[in-house]
This record gives structure tokens, sequence and C-alpha cells, in this order.
């Protein structure tokens, strides 16, 4: 049998979300069905030398956005694409604008109507959605939150592939007041509100000490920030790292205060190593954190609330470490094995 050609379509291949959803996918398909290939608008990114060497990554280009729809179809055509999965909002719209009868796949990695409400030309983009999305053969979202929001075609729930491997037995966790975030330094991510929460942590005598990992735009910003609150022995912008899962493991809490939040891989990784969560109600993270639960919940944009709930949690080591036996059976839903198996059975039904 030979294997079908399948694209991926990203603008670059910098640390985010989506890219990690789709190295973990290229890496995992079964070679005997499925031939992967990388389009990228711009050939750039920290993770570009994970990549397995088996997969040939491509350029589309930059330029102007009314021509990418074309170049992609040029692309498609040179590479013999049998089938074609987009990921971001404008690379969604260019792949369905493309002129070609490739099968596409789209997909939504947060609530699509939060995206094009901080977009250019919200409205614009909006009708272009309504007016395209008609074309795939379906859209693939992470919970079924996010694809009740979807109109125009069939969706499909594929679990995020977040772990290699199940997670490993919870060992002890000494009492700390160690705080961990991730993220790209974005203004979705909230790292804003969470410096202004550890302000206040600090104007009420509260001991602790943040690590943010993760670079992006907003480095400087922040930086400002911390120095502005006098809290540079408390916050540190650690930049980005390989060895997350060792940070994640030594921490006490990490916290998530995003803005907007399709689903939030960072938390399933930290259930899995047996690191209590706290996140914000930003759209993805409570879908399967249950407060209390197996983790514990904030309103977003709210610096008081996150930094009660953290002191809170901070005083309470029990109710802390109390849901890590619960989060750590969520974290082994979302193993690479599970996402790849539903991910292929897509694939089939429209490249078979």
């Amino acid at each position: 049998m030979t294997a079908r050609r399948i694209a991926f379509l990203l603008p670059h291949f910098r640390t985010g979300g989506a890219e990690r959803v789709i190295l973990h996918w290229i890496e995992a398909l079964d070679r005997t069905r499925w031939a992967p290939t990388l389009l990228l608008g711009r050939v750039e990114g920290d993770l570009l030398n994970k990549v397995p060497a088996d997969v040939p990554v491509a350029a589309i280009g930059g330029g102007r956005a009314l021509k990418r729809p074309l170049r992609i179809a040029r692309a498609l055509a040179a590479h013999r694409i049998d089938i074609a999965y987009s990921a971001t909002s404008a690379m969604n719209l260019a792949l369905l604008a493309a002129p070609t009868r490739v099968p596409r796949i789209t997909s939504e990695h947060t609530p699509p109507d939060a995206f094009r409400r901080e977009s250019k030309w919200p409205l614009l983009r909006r009708t272009a959605t309504r007016l395209l999305t008609r074309r795939a053969v379906a859209v693939a979202v992470p919970t079924a939150a996010i694809g009740a929001a979807v109109r125009g075609a069939p969706v499909v729930v594929i679990r995020n592939p977040v772990l290699r491997d199940p997670p490993p037995p919870l060992a002890a966790k000494p009492d700390g007041t160690h705080l961990i975030a991730a993220g790209r330094l974005v203004p979705a991510k909230g790292f804003d509100t969470l410096i202004d929460a550890a302000a206040l942590l600090k104007a009420r005598g509260q001991r602790f000490s943040l690590t943010i990992h993760g670079d992006g735009p907003l480095h400087a910003d922040l930086t400002q920030q911390i120095a502005r609150h006098t809290l540079s022995n408390e916050v540190t912008l650690a930049g980005q790292t390989d060895a997350l899962a060792r940070h994640l493991t030594a921490a006490d809490l990490l916290v998530s205060s995003s803005r907007r939040e399709g689903f939030g891989n960072v938390l399933i990784e930290a259930m899995a190593v047996g690191t209590p969560v706290l996140a914000t109600r930003a759209g993805g993270p409570e879908t399967f954190i249950e407060h209390d639960g197996n983790g514990f919940l904030t309103p977003p944009n709210d610096p008081p609330a996150l930094a009660d709930t953290i002191a809170a949690l901070l005083a309470n080591p029990a109710r802390r470490t109390g849901v890590r036996s619960a989060a750590r059976d969520t974290a082994a839903r979302y193993t690479v094995a599970a996402s790849i198996a539903e991910l292929e059975a897509l694939l089939a039904r429209h490249a078979p």
C-alpha cells in the first residue's frame, strides 16, 4: 500500500501549542500509511531541529496575503499532496481559499469568536470564515466547547497529543512556595495579570518565587513591569527551555493566567508529573479541570482574585496536593497514542 501524502500548514515552527501538536503527530504517524510534509509560511522556529529527518519542510512564502492561496495550491501540487491540514486562523483561510481539489482539514485551537475579536478587520475575517469553511471536509478541535462555536463544516474532536508516555507514578512532593508559569509571551497568555498578582502577594508579605518560561514579543514590557513592581527578587523571566518537565516537577504550583486559552497543554504536562495547577477560566482549561477536584480555577483578567487563590493554596498544602491523583488520571487521557489514533481515523475517512 502506498503511503498517502499529508501536508501540515503553519505560518512558522516556533514553540506554541498548535506547533507542538503537529510536531507530535508528524513524529508518530504510521509511515506505512502516511507520509507527512511540513509547509510553512516561513521556514523558521526553534522546533525545526526536532522535525524527523524523513519529513520534507518547504516554504510557502511570505509577501502579500492575497497571493498566499495560489502559492499554497502550487505547493500542494508540487509535493503531490493527498490531504492537507492547517493550523491558525490565517492559514486556515489561505488553505480554504486555495484553488485546489485536495481535501482540506482546518483546525481551531482556541475559541474562534474570541480570536476574531482580537484580530485585525474582525468583520471581514468573520465573513470570510463563514463563506470558506464549507470547503473544509472537517474542522478539527481539541475540545467540544470549541467545536460548538464552529459553523459550516463537520467538527471532529481530536484530543491534544501532550504526553509521549503515560504519566509516571506520583512521587512525594515536599511543601514549598515556588510557582511556575510557561507559554509564549503574548497578550493572550495574561502574564501581565500574573505579575500584577505577584505584586499583590508581595505587598501582603506572602513568601513565594515565580519563574515564567517562554519567549515572545512582550519580553521587554514584562521585564519593565517586574522592575516597576520591584519584583526582581521574586519573579524571573527564564526564557525558553528544553527541560520544562524537570522544572514543572520541581514547582509547587503551576499558574496559567491566560485571557484566551483553547486548551493548555502545559496544564496537562504539570498534572502528569504531580504538580497542582491553577488556571483561569479562559475557554479551554475549565473543560478538563474541575475546581477542587483535579485542579483549581479562577476568573481571567483579575489580579486580586488570582492573588487570593494563590495565597490560599500556598497556605493550605493539603488542599493543594489533594488533587494530584485525580489530576494524574486526567492527564493520562492525553497521550500521543490516543491522539494519533483519532487523527488517523479522520484522515482515513477523507484520503482512503
